[in-house]
């Protein structure tokens, strides 16, 4: 009689990786810092996710073999649908089923000063293929079609991802909301699922030394003469948008007296497994996802 135990301990063993990974792939605006809500919803922390649902894209998702078809399926997806290079226009477009303005973060925290190296830095490695997107208020600073291979690390556990080049430029002098989208693709037992990312982090003004380039009149466009909409010169593979573009799908947020940085309590876990994300399927609690559109 062969024993099954070398297959159930390979089989717990590989489950737990799954898990780990998943757990792992976690993460929150580091630099400049989003500062966690008081009251979180489930007990989620900023780090997590505020929605999992599946593909809201009409696409035959599970026939994808590949991490590189997986980012042009999407990117042709999107540019079918209207949101070619606008994660946030997707991601903004219903609170019910992308999640809420803001996710897990405060949007009435103190205001941080903007890094001077025109970057944006993750709490850890972005695990997940996916786009992400920074904006500053209604201009776009930042986008990619694939965070995870343009900003992943060696080391997703232990080395944050570094997001650049950022303008900050367009930040008002009085301040600006600096919002950071990430549309990551997770695996699963059934297929892919999407995870949904935002954080808000209010700033106190353009990069110190640069001079803001924000204009006072709602009827003006940017000073900036290098902006673009974001359904402007659209490209036929993943890239990286340098350029700001406008929109006027998400109002300003006002900054008040709220929790300061001190009051972050997020724990990430020291755990060394190392992920190799994209296609590979990972254990995962789905949520219930409305008809794709």
């Amino acid at each position: 009689m062969v024993s099954s135990t070398p297959l159930l301990v390979a089989t717990a063993v590989a489950a737990v990786g799954c898990l780990t990974s998943q757990v792992q792939a976690h993460g929150y605006m580091y630099l400049p810092l989003a500062v966690p809500l008081a009251k979180y919803k489930k007990g989620k922390q900023i780090s997590s996710w505020i929605v999992q649902i599946d593909p809201q894209l009409e696409a035959d998702w599970n026939s994808i073999s590949d991490d590189t078809a997986l980012i042009a399926l999407y990117a042709d997806k999107a540019k079918e649908s209207g949101y070619e290079n606008d994660v946030r226009k997707l991601l903004d477009s219903d609170a019910n089923l992308y999640g809420a303005d803001c996710g897990y973060s405060d949007p009435d925290a103190d205001p941080k000063d903007p890094p001077t190296d025109g970057t944006a830095t993750f709490s850890r490695g972005i695990a997940h293929h996916g786009p992400c997107e920074i904006w500053l208020d209604d201009t776009m600073v930042l986008h990619d079609d694939d965070c995870a291979k343009t900003f992943g690390t060696a080391d997703y556990a232990t080395m944050k991802s570094v997001l650049k080049p950022i303008d900050y430029s367009s930040c008002s002098a009085s301040g600006c909301m600096l919002r950071f989208y990430w549309l990551a693709f997770q695996g699963s037992n059934d297929g892919y699922v999407w995870q949904i990312y935002k954080h808000c982090v209010p700033l106190t003004g353009p990069a110190e030394g640069q001079t803001s380039t924000a204009t006072t009149s709602s009827a003006s466009t940017s000073s900036n003469t290098t902006q673009t909409t974001t359904t402007e010169d659209p490209a036929s593979e993943p890239s990286t948008t340098i350029a700001p573009s406008t929109t006027t799908d998400a109002p300003v947020t006002e900054t008040t007296q709220a929790p300061t940085a001190d009051e972050v309590t997020v724990v990430e876990s020291s755990a060394t497994a190392t992920e190799s994300p994209g296609t590979t399927p990972s254990t995962t609690e789905k949520c219930n996802a409305r008809k794709r559109v």
